[in-house]
């Protein structure tokens, strides 16, 4: 069962290996920009003799800049197993009725989904950490973007959440096969309920734990995850606008001319701190996301349904059925 996951599934696994691969290349090489960045600014802008280190912070800054649009689509690479891994597993099988055959042998359709699935779910998680670990060390050359949440937009493409998206997108795109049987429509609710997910984490990820309000300036709150800002009016009034301010001008001097005024401004917020403890508990949602669709995968599987075989038995009567009609 081994050899014939390896056989069936290789394109996909190479194609994503691959893409990793291409994906880490070029995380490697800005990397490498910015260590040597590093090495410049230590041997000349910090020592007197050159440009100073804000203008190389500014660089740097730049280097990131340059690779953001490719950054920002980390966050959707699990879709690789949910469409190229997941949805086709059974949906194909049952295309193709295959499935017919080879739920008809000596190995038993909960020894067939149970490798298939095991192998296909354990190079999901290792392809998710990895690919957690590559973007976790790309950041890392960047100072204050590792380890925060100052860009909410790819919170689950680092650390150990990666590994949860890759799962739950496979299990979710073989769970969408189980059910429609069609390869095609099985792609198009997995990236579908992906999408609603990722949005629907997004939403709830500044509720995780009861965050943190402050008042007036707080350096606590650079690179925290902002919940709600907002203005204190002198009689104890709560402003969701930083601009409405009676009397005051906007635009330059507002801020002056309200705190003058007797307004505070307020952050609500999520400390930096929380970052690990948010990431293993948007794993563990998804996590629990998973387990139920992949009962929905193995329930819709395992059970026998009218048309799937009825068993070894089944399959020969009916092979040697056809064989004496040719006969005859």
């Amino acid at each position: 069962m081994f050899w014939l996951t390896w056989r069936q599934h290789r394109t996909q696994l190479l194609v994503t290996l691959g893409f990793l691969a291409v994906l880490g290349g070029i995380l490697l090489l800005s990397g490498q920009a910015a260590i040597d960045a590093a090495n410049g600014r230590t041997s000349m802008y910090c020592h007197g003799g050159g440009i100073p280190c804000r203008e190389y912070d500014a660089g740097l800054e730049d280097l990131y800049q340059r690779i953001y649009p490719l950054v920002v689509m980390v966050p959707f690479i699990p879709l690789l197993a949910g469409v190229f891994w997941g949805a086709p597993l059974l949906a194909r099988e049952y295309e193709r009725n295959t499935h017919q055959l080879a739920w008809t042998q000596s190995v038993s359709r909960g020894r067939w989904l149970g490798v298939k699935f095991g192998v296909l779910a354990g190079c999901a998680v290792l392809a998710g950490l990895a690919s957690g670990q590559m973007f976790g060390g790309w950041l890392e050359m960047f100072p204050g973007k590792a380890e925060s949440f100052a860009e909410t937009s790819y919170f689950g493409a680092v650390g150990v959440a990666p590994a949860a998206w890759w799962l739950f997108a496979f299990v979710l795109g073989a769970a969408a096969g189980a059910l429609v049987r069609k390869t095609l429509p099985a792609i198009a609710i997995t990236v579908a309920v992906f999408l609603a997910a990722s949005i629907a984490l997004l939403l709830m990820r500044p509720h995780y734990a009861e965050p943190v309000r402050t008042t007036g300036p707080d350096a606590a709150t650079v690179g925290a995850l902002i919940v709600k800002v907002g203005r204190v009016a002198p009689d104890g009034r709560e402003m969701n606008s930083l601009d409405e301010v009676p009397g005051c001008p906007r635009g330059l001097g507002k801020n002056a001319c309200a705190e003058a005024a007797g307004y505070r401004d307020f952050t609500v917020y999520q400390p930096v701190g929380r970052f690990w403890r948010f990431q293993w508990t948007e794993a563990g949602i998804l996590l629990a996301a998973t387990a139920v669709l992949g009962g929905i995968a193995v329930g819709g599987t395992v059970r026998r349904r009218r048309g799937d075989g009825g068993g070894p038995g089944a399959q020969s009567s009916c092979s040697s059925g056809r064989y004496r009609s040719n006969q005859w």
